[in-house]
């Protein structure tokens, strides 16, 4: 359990705030203004704190971050801010902030955020003890001491030391945005931003607005001047998650973008130098996507310059139960651990979502068991002991009177069924879960007549 600090001048949003973070187990100290805060600060240490960055009409988030660094430094800051407020966020990234999540915010999202900044103190300040807690060390950054993620370690950390462009690789959940913080983290550019951008989650037509800002009057709805997201990464790193769903438009100015680092907002008559790292990541083909017309092949020739492939977790099962291991003493404090025959079943479990699948099903054990020893019957319990075949036949389908395409799109819709009903009817989590992009997911439900809310 951590002592966190929360400010936040709305009350309605600092009490939903409050009870996420109480349910992680963390306790929460309130305030609703910088004022509040700098004197709890005086008052007492704490391992986290949570600022809202626009508070009483102002930039007030700025105020809690140098008060925070001046009375308790070292102190982790998370900013919660909105793409609205990214140049001031960076701002304030640079007085200290550890880093800043986009509004709104989901409780996963903030619950990561807080053990990655508690996980930051601790590393700084706790020495190894024994070599599982020493690769423990990076968080869930690459864990593991398999030959593949040896070789994915050592791939990183040469990256990490250059300033090309990266290009990471591989199937939803393998860890690709921790890969991307991992070449930031041991990187010249660790004092600036990072700024993660999921290509696949911004519409078509705000994707050049959203990169490359605009001015005030550009377009209808542009009522101030607004920095772009190239921009807000000056001096750090830019992280461009399924870079693969980018439409082609925005790749085009991306690419001059990348060879000249210049940008232009859109409405605006001058350019501007920018000194951005690009580091994109992508669970599609991108050479075969380059071969169908989808993706430029000079823009994917300026990204691969540094290829990071990050394998599935079913390709390094040794790898499991330190993983699981490192997962449940952090989250259980040292107080719980796992039996071996528990960890014998994770092994041979598929995890077909990865690292992902493996971390949702270990937290729910955990906020299910009441014993210090998680044991192989509850995994059962909450894992289907025996996973369904789902093969067919060519007499399968004579039998039920059905054909590849209509018996290939009923297996399509359970599927989607089955990652809505897992992400309470949320289309964006949804599609992560399903590895593809949410325009894509939004397409299927209208081509498979389904809707959002259809479980």
């Amino acid at each position: 359990m951590a002592e966190l600090l929360l400010v936040e001048d709305e009350a309605n949003a600092r009490k939903i705030l409050c009870i996420g973070l109480e349910m992680q187990g963390h306790q929460v100290f309130t305030c609703d203004g910088s004022d509040c805060a700098e004197a709890a600060l005086r008052q007492r240490r704490f391992d986290v704190v949570l600022t809202d960055l626009r508070m009483d009409g102002r930039d007030a988030g700025i105020d809690v971050v140098c008060s925070s660094q001046r009375i308790q430094p070292g102190i982790p800051v998370l900013l919660l801010t909105a793409y609205a407020s990214a140049e001031t966020a960076v701002a304030a990234m640079k007085e200290g902030a550890f880093d800043y999540l986009t509004k709104p915010v989901s409780a996963e999202e903030l619950a990561d955020a807080v053990e990655r900044a508690l996980l930051s103190v601790s590393t700084d300040a706790q020495p190894p003890v024994d070599s599982e807690a020493e690769v423990a060390q990076d968080s869930d950054i690459m864990l593991g001491e398999s030959e593949p993620m040896q070789r994915i370690r050592e791939r990183l950390q040469r990256a990490a030391k250059s300033n090309f462009t990266v290009l990471i690789t591989g199937e939803s959940g393998t860890g690709k945005e921790l890969a991307a913080r991992y070449i930031h983290e041991h990187s010249e550019r660790h004092n600036g931003a990072f700024v993660p951008v999921h290509c696949g989650a911004i519409p078509e037509g705000l994707f050049e607005s959203e990169l490359f800002g605009h001015r005030k009057g550009a377009f209808t709805g542009a009522e101030t001047d607004r920095t772009g997201l190239i921009e807000a990464a000056d001096g750090g790193i830019l992280f461009l998650d399924e870079v693969g769903e980018m439409p082609l438009p925005a790749q085009v100015k991306l690419l001059r973008a990348l060879q000249e680092k210049r940008i232009r907002r859109v409405g605006d008559d001058h350019e501007h130098d920018v000194d951005v790292r690009v580091i994109a990541a992508t669970n599609r083909d991108l050479e075969a996507e380059v071969g169908k017309g989808n993706f430029r092949e000079d823009l994917f020739f300026r990204l691969n310059v540094v290829p990071v492939h990050l394998p599935p977790l079913r390709q390094r099962r040794e790898d499991i139960p330190l993983l699981a291991k490192a997962m449940v003493r952090q989250w259980g404090e040292g107080r719980v651990r796992l039996t071996e025959s528990c960890l014998a079943r994770l092994v041979q479990l598929p995890f077909m979502g990865n690292v992902r699948e493996l971390e949702n099903l270990l937290q729910r054990m955990l906020a299910l068991s009441d014993r210090e020893d998680l044991d192989v019957d509850l995994l059962n319990e909450l894992y289907s002991a025996a996973p369904k075949d789902t093969r067919i036949s060519l007499s399968t389908l004579e039998e039920q009177q059905q054909n590849l395409d209509s018996w290939m799109q009923e297996q399509e819709k359970q599927l989607i069924r089955e990652a809505l009903h897992a992400s309470a009817g949320n289309i964006t989590k949804a599609a992560e879960k399903l590895g593809i992009s949410f325009r894509s997911l939004r397409y299927r439900l209208k081509k498979l007549g389904l809707n959002g809310g259809d479980e």
